[in-house]
């Protein structure tokens, strides 16, 4: 394990702790539209995704996330954290209706929909994969505690509309998220940061 016994700071006043976790190249990119090029991450990673998983009380992921990566994410979380609750924040929940056969938790509406049934359902500690659009939205209300990033050693480069960095549809302002490191550990090629959210 990565982060054995992994501990967060306390608890923000009336909502839950939300933690993020990512995989990005060298050049930034966190994904790119175009067949082949996922995964980012090597095996290791992927084992890190899990790990961070068990310690929250539950996931969310975005609807572009939901659609791509629903169906295996439900499948992933049955066989190594079958408790754990999965929930997809979206503007159009008829897309998402076969993953919420499959039990996922389908928010409809914005980001304070999904917070007060989180701090409803008394949550304490939230994983947010993202997307990158998720997250812009969640940083935007200064709503993330900790990121955890892998640097994978790869560079993708860029065209028009065809990579994704990590935050997505918003420019954050100047010197708001000055972030504080915590840790870097190296495994192999890759490096796996943890940081704070001031």
């Amino acid at each position: 394990m990565l982060y054995p016994n992994l501990k967060f700071s306390k608890i923000p006043k009336g909502r839950p702790f939300f933690y993020t976790n990512f995989v990005q190249t060298v050049d930034g990119k966190v994904a790119v539209l175009e067949k082949g090029y996922w995964p980012i991450g090597s095996k290791f990673d992927h084992q890190v995704l899990l790990e961070l998983r068990g310690y929250a009380d539950c996931l969310v992921h975005g609807g572009n996330l939901g659609r791509q990566f629903g169906e295996i994410t439900l499948k992933s979380i049955k066989e190594t954290q079958p408790n754990l609750p999965y929930y997809i924040l979206t503007k159009h929940p008829k897309s998402l209706n076969k993953l919420k056969s499959l039990g996922a938790t389908i928010i409809s509406g914005g980001l304070d929909t999904l917070i007060r049934e989180l701090k409803d359902q008394k949550f304490k500690h939230v994983l947010i994969e993202g997307g990158p659009t998720l997250l812009g939205s969640f940083l935007k209300e200064f709503l993330i505690d900790e990121i955890f990033l892998t640097i994978a050693p790869k560079i993708y480069g860029s065209k028009p509309s065809s990579t994704i960095t990590l935050v997505e549809g918003i420019l954050l302002p100047p010197n708001k998220f000055k972030l504080k490191l915590i840790s870097v550990k190296k495994i192999k090629n890759e490096l796996f940061l943890r940081y704070s959210v001031p």
